[in-house]
């Protein structure tokens, strides 16, 4: 799967996500610095293990966090889509990267955020978690608990080829998914770099 991530002030990040049959995730973020010097990080999510790890290729180390910390901001969410104070808007079809969509507007009125969602059926609704392991991205409900939350309000779950957030104060964000395909993946690609310093995160840290 490749993505970018954007702002009014361009494209911010463009996101490589690849997902393995056994559950493995990588993630390569490329980004550009203060200098306007090209960055890339990598996030790899074994199946297996207890950590997960975070690699900053410039810096050549590799740092190991522990999935307890995921699971505790996932149980920090868990039921608030069965809560939620929403309002739904249905906008209509559209198109996005060649995918016929449905434009849902989901305005959280408990965080001031307005989420503009374009879904389709083409591909798997848990795609998502399992491309990005159910993070959630900085949003305050996570994807499985908005899901939750729409079929409460009588909106059709689906993939999201497209997301844009707007939160008060904020700039708004837009994630957009540019291609999905399924391919071999040789299990090197799930290995960890060579020659890299390896250190322990913080309790706390986030992908």
């Amino acid at each position: 799967m490749t993505a970018t991530l954007s702002s009014e002030q361009g494209v911010a990040a463009k996101v490589h996500a690849r997902y393995s049959k056994a559950g493995d995730v990588r993630m390569d973020i490329k980004s550009t610095d203060a200098e306007g010097q090209p960055v890339l990080a990598t996030t790899i999510m074994p199946a297996k293990g207890k950590s997960y790890y975070s690699i900053s290729h410039d810096q050549r180390a590799i740092v190991e966090m522990p999935y307890s910390t995921l699971a505790a901001t996932s149980q920090q969410v868990t039921g608030s889509g069965d809560n939620a104070n929403l309002e739904i808007k249905k906008l209509g079809k559209e198109t996005v990267s060649g995918v016929e969509t449905r434009h849902v507007r989901v305005i959280d009125k408990d965080n001031n955020a307005i989420i503009d969602l374009w879904l389709t059926q083409k591909y798997p609704v848990d795609l998502w978690t399992r491309a990005f392991r159910g993070r959630n991205l900085g949003l305050e409900m996570s994807d499985d608990e908005r899901t939750k939350a729409m079929k409460k309000y009588g909106v059709k779950p689906g993939f999201s080829m497209k997301m844009r957030v707007e939160q008060t104060g904020g700039v708004p964000v837009v994630f957009l998914v540019e291609k999905i395909e399924r391919t071999p993946v040789p299990p090197e690609v799930f290995a960890l770099p060579e020659g890299y310093t390896r250190l322990q995160g913080a309790a706390n840290s986030q992908p």
